[in-house]
Parts: C-alpha cells; sequence; structure tokens
C-alpha cells in the first residue's frame, strides 16, 4: 500500500513522503495513547513542553524552529516534534491530529516544516453595523480561528459595549457585556490568539452623536455634506478634535480596556469625513486637512500610550498624502487597509517600508452589501496584500469583514475568503489554492462532506457578480437593486442588459440544487435565503413588483436566520433595509 499525501488545512510549507507507516495499534499501546491526548490549547502545549518527554512518540522545545513554528517526523518507530514555542506546538498537534484522522490505524511515514509567514494573522470581524453575535457564536468562530491559525482577533467596536453610564447609546443594540469580553478573551488565550480592543475614537461616530447628550462633541452638530456624494447627512459621524473630545473618549477607554489581557488597542481614526466642515473648517483653512488630523490624531494616541497600550490605526488619511506620513504619531502601528482588486498596498508599503513603520495591511472578505459574496474580488484583493506584506515586511495581515448598511450578508459567505486570507498568510506559497472544503468543516463545524458541500455552493454563489459587465466599489449590483428607493434604482440599472439579468437569474437558479446539498439546516437555509434576496434583486431590476406578501416571507424568513447566529439588537434596522 502507498502513502497517500493528507489533505491539511493549512498546507506546509515542506512535506515529504518517506515510504511506510507508523502501525497505530488499539489503545491502551503508548502511540495510539499519544494521539488522542494531542494538546488542544496552548496551557497544555506549555505542559508539554517542560515534560522533557523520551518516549518514541514525544514533543520537544527547539527554539531555533521560531515562533509558531514546527518540525513533525513520523516513523516506522515513533513521533517527534520539535517546536520553537507553544504556538508551534499547538500547531503541530493540530496537522497531526489531521493526519491521524486520516490514517487512524497506520500513520503514514512524513516530514513537515512549518511556520508562518506573517508573525501577526489577524481577523477583525465588525459588531457594529446592526449584527452582535451571539457568545456562543463568537466562541465558536475563536475555536475555528485557532485552527485556521490565526493569533490576533478584533472586534470592531463603535457602540456595542455596555459602557456604564451610556445607556441611551447601546440599550437598543444588544452589546457585549464586561463579562463577555472577559470570557472571549480568557477563550483567545487557550487557543493562542490576542483579542485586541477595537473601539472607534475620532470618525464613525454616528451611532453616538445622533442622540442630542453627545451632540456637542460633533464637527457639524446640525449636519453635513458628505465629500464623495454630495448628500446631507442628518446625523453627524466626526467628533471636532477639541478636548471635550479627547476627555469623552479617555473616559470610554478607561472603561473599555482593563477587559482585556491585550496590551494593544485599535483606535480606528478612519474616513472623519466632515472635519474641516464645522468646528475645525478654520483650524483646516489655515494648516490643512491632514494636520489638523495628524494632531488630534497624536493626542488619542497619546492617552492609550500614557496608559502602556500599544496603538493601531487605520491609516487611510495618513496615506492620502504620504509626504506627511513620516509625521505618524510615534511608537504606532498603522493599518493599511483596501478593499478592491489592485488596491496601491505595493506603493503603500512600499512608502511605510522606507519610513522604517511597523504596520499591518488590512484586506476584505467582500461580503458587505451583497447576499452572495463577491468571491473574485475578495481572493484577488487579499492575494495582493498579503503579497506586498511580504514583499514589504509588514509586521501581518488583519483580514476584515464588516457590516455596512445592515450587515444583510449571510455569514457563511465569508468563509471562502477567510479560508484563502488566513491560510495564505499563514504560509503564502503553499496555499495558493487552499482546501475549500476542509476550510468550510474548520468553520461551520461540519462533517467533511458538507464541508465540500457548501464550499461548491459558495464557490457558485461567490461568482454571480461576474454575469454583469458593470460593478459597483464595495458592493453587489443584487443588493442595489434590492435595497435601493424607488428614485433610485434606475442609477443601478442603467447600462445593465435583459441578457445580464437572465444570466444572472439562470446562475442563481443553479445555486438551488447545489445549497440543497448541504445537509446542515442553518448554512443551507442561511444561503438559500442568500440567493433569494438576490433573485428580487434582479426581478426588481428587471422592472417585476415583489408582491408585499413576499416580502413579508422573505423578512420573516431573514429575522428567524438571524437570531439563529446573533442577537436581536440591530435586526429591525436591518430588514428596514432590505427593500428600498
Amino acid at each position: 500500500m502507498r502513502a497517500q499525501v493528507p489533505q491539511l488545512f493549512p498546507r506546509p510549507r515542506e512535506l515529504t513522503l518517506r515510504g511506510g507507516f507508523l502501525s497505530v495499534p488499539p489503545s491502551p499501546h503508548p502511540t495510539r495513547l499519544f494521539l488522542a491526548t494531542l494538546p488542544q490549547s496552548i496551557g497544555a502545549a506549555k505542559a508539554l513542553l517542560t515534560n522533557n518527554a523520551m518516549g518514541a512518540c514525544r514533543f520537544g522545545l527547539d527554539p531555533q524552529q521560531g515562533p509558531g513554528a514546527y518540525h513533525l517526523e513520523i516513523g516506522k518507530s515513533g513521533i517527534h516534534i520539535k517546536s520553537g514555542d507553544a504556538a508551534g506546538t499547538l500547531y503541530a498537534a493540530q496537522t497531526l491530529q489531521q493526519i491521524y484522522e486520516q490514517n487512524p490505524d497506520a500513520l503514514p511515514c512524513l516530514e513537515i516544516t512549518d511556520g508562518p509567514d506573517l508573525a501577526v494573522r489577524g481577523f477583525m470581524l465588525d459588531v457594529s453595523r446592526n449584527r452582535v453575535p451571539r457568545q456562543s457564536e463568537l466562541l465558536k468562530l475563536i475555536s475555528a480561528l485557532g485552527r485556521l491559525r490565526i493569533n490576533q482577533l478584533q472586534l470592531y467596536v463603535e457602540h456595542t459595549f455596555a459602557f456604564p453610564g451610556h445607556e441611551d447609546a447601546w440599550q437598543d443594540a444588544s452589546p457585549l457585556t464586561p463579562a463577555e469580553i472577559k470570557e472571549l478573551d480568557q477563550a483567545c488565550l487557550a487557543v493562542g490568539i490576542e483579542l485586541v480592543p477595537n473601539l472607534n475614537t475620532f470618525g464613525h461616530m454616528e451611532r453616538w452623536l445622533r442622540h442630542p447628550r453627545y451632540r456637542a462633541l460633533a464637527e457639524c452638530p446640525e449636519g453635513w455634506v458628505h465629500p464623495l456624494t454630495g448628500q446631507f447627512k442628518e446625523f453627524p459621524g466626526t467628533l471636532k478634535p477639541d478636548q471635550a473630545s479627547l476627555d469623552f473618549i479617555a473616559g470610554l477607554l478607561a472603561d473599555y480596556l482593563p477587559n482585556f489581557s491585550s496590551r494593544q488597542v485599535n483606535i480606528g481614526g478612519d474616513e472623519p469625513w466632515e472635519l474641516g466642515q464645522g468646528f475645525s473648517k478654520q483650524a483646516v483653512e489655515t494648516r490643512g486637512k491632514h494636520r489638523v488630523y495628524l494632531e488630534h490624531l497624536k493626542k488619542i494616541c497619546g492617552i492609550t500610550q500614557s496608559a502602556g497600550h500599544t496603538v493601531q490605526f487605520w491609516g487611510d488619511i495618513l496615506l492620502e498624502d504620504l509626504a506627511l506620513a513620516s509625521d505618524a504619531p510615534s511608537g504606532t502601528m498603522p493599518v493599511v487597509w483596501g478593499y478592491d482588486a489592485g488596491h496601491p498596498f505595493d506603493a503603500q508599503c512600499g512608502r511605510l517600508r522606507e519610513l522604517g513603520r511597523t504596520y499591518l495591511i488590512a484586506p476584505g472578505t467582500s461580503t458587505w452589501q451583497s447576499f452572495t459574496g463577491r468571491l473574485d474580488n475578495a481572493l484577488t484583493n487579499q492575494a495582493e496584500a498579503i503579497a506586498a506584506a511580504l514583499k514589504h515586511d509588514a509586521r501581518g495581515v488583519l483580514l476584515t469583514t464588516w457590516g455596512d448598511n445592515g450587515h444583510h450578508q449571510p455569514w457563511p459567505t465569508a468563509w471562502l475568503p477567510m479560508i484563502a486570507g488566513c491560510a495564505q498568510a499563514w504560509c503564502f506559497a503553499a496555499n495558493q489554492k487552499p482546501n475549500f472544503g476542509r476550510g468550510c468543516a474548520l468553520l461551520g463545524g461540519l462533517t467533511e462532506a458538507d464541508g465540500g458541500a457548501t464550499a461548491i455552493a459558495l464557490e457558485h454563489l461567490g461568482r454571480l457578480d461576474g454575469k454583469i459587465a458593470k460593478a459597483n466599489r464595495n458592493k453587489s449590483l443584487t443588493w442595489d437593486f434590492l435595497t435601493a428607493k424607488a428614485d433610485a434604482l434606475a442609477k443601478f440599472t442603467d447600462g445593465v442588459s435583459a441578457d445580464e439579468i437572465d444570466r444572472s437569474q439562470m446562475h442563481l437558479a443553479e445555486a438551488e440544487a447545489l445549497v440543497a446539498k448541504i445537509s446542515n439546516e442553518t448554512v443551507r437555509e442561511e444561503l438559500s435565503l442568500g440567493a433569494r434576496l438576490a433573485a428580487a434583486g434582479l426581478r426588481r431590476a428587471a422592472g417585476q413588483a415583489i408582491s408585499e406578501a413576499a416580502r413579508d416571507l422573505l423578512a420573516k424568513e431573514y429575522e428567524i436566520g438571524w437570531l439563529r447566529r446573533s442577537r436581536p439588537g440591530g435586526l429591525s434596522e436591518s430588514v428596514a433595509g432590505l427593500f428600498g
């Protein structure tokens, strides 16, 4: 019998079959017992490294392997694992567990040398745009991320934490509580993940500033004009750059940060759209928008740095004017984000490398403002970002998934981008074509067969956008078709042919049979509903009215699906945005 190359996720850096097998007799044989007691946590991995075991099957510490790295050798006489630290031990155990599951009676003799390309392999989930996952879902996600070799998790928060004394901002949002954050933090630590607090502190403060109590803190308390669209916005979103805003943010951080063991914090700082339109108008006219922004950013950073935290911040304003990049707050970590295929990561990262900055790159899953995901854009965007990170010595990657304008996307639509991004952040060269089926099984807690069926359905659904030549940045046209107000629909349908709509409808019809093959009821119904929402958008684009009864049925199914994974806060607002 010839040994088959095991199907591993993520694929390791080097794998060599040596010929022959290691027999695994029934318990209480030592080899079977060794495989039955592989470490499942960092604590268990640390304990193994202090035992100095000398049996035929053993773990050992070898600092030369490097952080997170390991060497696994299976021979006819035993198993020998050397790792650089406890994380490497845990990752080696995960790899060995996959080999054992596929070969329960005789392991193929082989050697694996493996380790991470990037020191930071992060994932960020938006929990502020309507959808806050249930605690049980977040705990499942943490367990899966540990298997995906993620070592940093951020939950993007604007108002969805139960800040004491600020109930008016979060009372309808089903916020995370201090006890829940602490539980998540401990769950992360157990699998080698750092839960980094993430709290926006400058722009994207709409959820606060819409309340009269906080309106005086706004740059434009009476509303503002969006510089990209020219639209008037009633509710302000940017804090004015003054001491009162700093005091407000300092109070929020003082309540938030003690719930985390991490000594890092992401303070946001992206898209302060109305800066210069109100309170800071004269300062911006005199010193320039970027200078005013940087001066205030430095003060926000000072709040957390004085408390011993390393600061991350979104680097979009910084990178609008590369001449000012050298003036960014010292000792901080910019996060370079971009979510389109073709984003200039190479130029931006090259500049930061020239400046000697430590930084992260943030591509996206391309799932928000979509019912089926935008898979091709996501895969290209992530691969370009990770390639630039490796080329220009980035500290790591922070893969993001957002919830703009209702967080309407089914959760599984993020899985294939997550699988690719996490695997490539681990070892880019070995994971150009990651095992989507195995990754879906991990993320969804599915059987191998159901993971494969889910991956096939997601690949098909994720390519719906390609049936229409026209495209809008950061969203799917089928989402626009359904959610656009009646007087705006023509803007999105302009230039879209009847043939393109027909092809899209046929594509979704083909998806029905693929989705039906998924055994897991939750995943199957989530993807079915996403496809039917996209199909409803296509009918609307074709000039076919969606009846009130049809809308009510879709909304009811949407509510049922939402509550399976997410808390009720934000649901009514999300539903209200579905049908224009």
